[in-house]
């Protein structure tokens, strides 16, 4: 069974999410993608948190909506029991959708499962990548009934 956590690590915006509903809606999407056993830390931080770990593990010193890391030691294993983090940033979230014009949690929902699919393997680096990926985003978003808040 896979183990989804979620941790609110920012107080910039007050967040009301259905975590068990987004834990469903992640587990869903990893036996979907026919993933082995998986545990996962998606983690909301702010702007100044997700800027530095862009900077130090990235080398980018701006601020983006989330980074994927997969942890695992050199033969694969999980490290700590944990496969992997998904660091988002709450924030970049609030702003993005409200120039998108739709609600928080679904703008959040789409990072988690950004993130998610990284780690399983999908990558956005090319154009074709890229498309791939954002069909997998949308087909998975599609899927899920979530509080329009």
């Amino acid at each position: 069974m896979h183990q989804i956590n979620i941790y609110n690590n920012q107080k910039a915006i007050t967040l009301k999410i259905n975590t068990e509903c987004f834990k469903e809606i992640l587990k869903n999407i990893l036996k979907e993608e026919h993933q082995p056993k998986m545990t996962l830390n998606f983690i909301l931080v702010n702007n100044k948190e997700i800027t530095r770990l862009n900077r130090k593990y990235l080398g980018k010193n701006i601020v983006t909506d989330v980074i994927a890391f997969p942890l695992s030691d050199k033969k694969g294993m999980p490290t700590d029991n944990i496969n992997g983090e998904i660091v988002i940033s709450a924030e970049e979230a609030l702003q993005q959708s409200r120039l998108r014009n739709i609600p928080l949690n679904h703008e959040l929902l789409l990072y988690c499962i950004h993130g998610l699919l990284h780690l399983i393997g999908y990558d956005d680096r090319t154009k074709k990548k890229r498309l791939k990926m954002e069909q997998k985003q949308l087909y998975y978003l599609s899927c899920c009934r979530l509080e329009s808040r």
